[in-house]
């Protein structure tokens, strides 16, 4: 890895509050994971907050990205509604990096917003909010909205409500092969469909065979090969004159993006920037005036040259404040970028870099989400020889950490840090207390893991009350 190092002050003045103690300049880190994929953590210590940051070039020919269900279905058997924290799903893939996406049901699993899948439709969004899409060659910004409609040749066509979410007191919903169970607690009309191929595109006319109805199934695995209509109230009339062996036709229809362009969509919400201007209308996309304060944030932009940012706020702690809706807009527009989304935040944050979470989720353990964005890319050679972080006081009583493999030292450019408990640690290894106790450090060298627990006694120095000229 590649490592960059500065103070970075002018450009984080419109972020600096009134605060009693002299202003002190931003500190930046930047390090090459891979061709194309970097990693930026900027420490603000007015505030403080805490930023972590990937650059992906998309022209990168090592690097791959998609977006990924957390396990291998919505609302999966056996696990907890298919949510999985973004670090399983890293380890589960085998992908370099992954970071959360959209917002979710507790009850369904299901992603609220769009998504789309290498081209497959995984869900349709339950309201008009923001998404971003990406393809091949374009990264976009933009509103994706679908219609459907369930038709057997006799009668008027019905409206399909949605693909993949729980479906309302009145309405049909499509569930595919991406749901394991189909759950509602509606009396319904379930029907079972013959498809001969279940991944289903954004856009598309489907030919399926109606192969049996249940009554009042309010849990349904669905089939390899096999598709499921759920109609509940007034619409469960309309689709039990269907007949077994009766050839059914579904009609889907997305708008907002040109599907020959565009393989993935994930969606979230609010839209931060639009052509480089901040455009934040919270209320618009159906958010409330307690999602407006500072939050622990993840948002996702891209900037004119089609470079991408992903960009998580620590937040709701002691040691970063977060950030509300407007300062992140600010602070993706200073990166670079044009167009831009918030995604889920909050106790969702999360970004995982080679198997380590480099930021601080505030729930104190990541949560399990239902989706995120997963990056592919080749990993550092590995080295031989036992390795170990060391950890010793520095003259200006601060704390230093450092990785040494078979009894050398490893350069800090190639070292990825982050702790747990009683301090956090930035990128330059330097330990900042958040208050006596047990801290737990680790470190991630040439791929594989190093950690240490140590002890934070009240005596150690915090490096952000420490004079520039003396931290050397």
């Amino acid at each position: 890895m590649r490592l960059i190092y500065r103070p970075f002050a002018a450009a984080l003045l419109a972020f600096a509050p009134f605060h009693a103690g002299p202003w002190r300049p931003a500190q930046v880190w930047e390090k090459t994971l891979a061709p194309g994929l970097v990693y930026r953590m900027e420490v603000d210590p007015n505030l403080p907050r805490t930023v972590h940051a990937l650059r992906i070039s998309p022209g990168s020919p090592v690097l791959r990205w998609s977006a990924e269900l957390a396990g291998k279905t919505i609302n999966e058997e056996g696990t907890v509604k298919g949510k999985l924290t973004p670090t399983l799903m890293a380890v589960q893939s085998g992908a370099i990096a992954a970071v959360n996406g959209d917002f979710f049901s507790y009850d369904h699993g299901a992603p609220i917003g769009q998504m789309v899948r290498a081209g497959e439709l995984i869900t349709t969004a339950t309201r008009p909010r923001a998404v971003f899409g990406w393809g091949p060659k374009d990264v976009a910004v933009g509103f994706a909205s679908s219609s459907g409609t369930v038709d057997s040749g006799e009668g008027s066509p019905v409206r399909l409500e949605s693909v993949n979410q729980p479906v309302s007191a009145n309405g049909v919903v499509l569930y595919t092969p991406a749901v394991g169970i189909a759950a509602t607690d509606k009396p319904n009309v379930t029907l079972v469909l013959k498809i001969a191929d279940a991944h289903i595109s954004p856009s598309t006319s489907i030919e399926a065979t109606l192969d049996y109805a249940l009554p009042d199934s309010h849990r349904t695995p669905v089939p390899a090969g096999r598709a499921l209509l759920i109609a509940t109230g007034d619409a469960m009339a309309k689709i039990a004159a269907f007949h077994p062996g009766e050839r059914i036709k579904i009609r889907l229809k997305t708008d907002g993006f040109d599907w020959e362009k565009y393989e993935n969509v994930i969606g979230g919400g609010p839209v931060l920037l639009r052509d480089g201007d901040q455009v934040v209308d919270a209320a618009e996309e159906g958010f409330k005036s307690d999602f407006l304060v500072r939050h622990p944030r993840t948002a996702i932009g891209k900037t004119p040259e089609g470079d991408v940012w992903i960009v998580t706020v620590d937040g709701r702690q002691a040691c970063s404040v977060g950030a509300t809706l407007e300062e992140m807009a600010q602070l993706m527009k200073r990166l670079g970028c044009v167009d831009a989304i918030n995604l889920d935040g909050g106790g969702s944050s999360a970004l995982n870099l080679f198997g380590v979470t480099v930021n601080r989720p505030s729930d104190g353990v990541e949560r399990p989400v239902a989706n995120g964005i997963l990056i592919f890319g080749p990993r550092p050679a590995p080295t031989v020889g036992a390795r170990k972080i060391l950890v010793r006081p520095n003259p200006n009583g601060t704390l230093q950490a450092r990785v040494e493999i078979g009894g050398k030292p490893v350069e800090n450019a190639d070292v990825l840090w982050t702790a747990r408990g009683a301090a956090w640690i930035d990128q330059g290894g330097l330990v900042h207390p958040i208050h006596a106790g047990k801290a737990r450090i680790l470190a991630r060298a040439f791929g594989e893991p190093a950690d240490i627990e140590v002890t934070i006694p009240g005596a150690v120095r915090d490096p952000r009350q420490v004079p520039a000229a003396d931290r050397g």
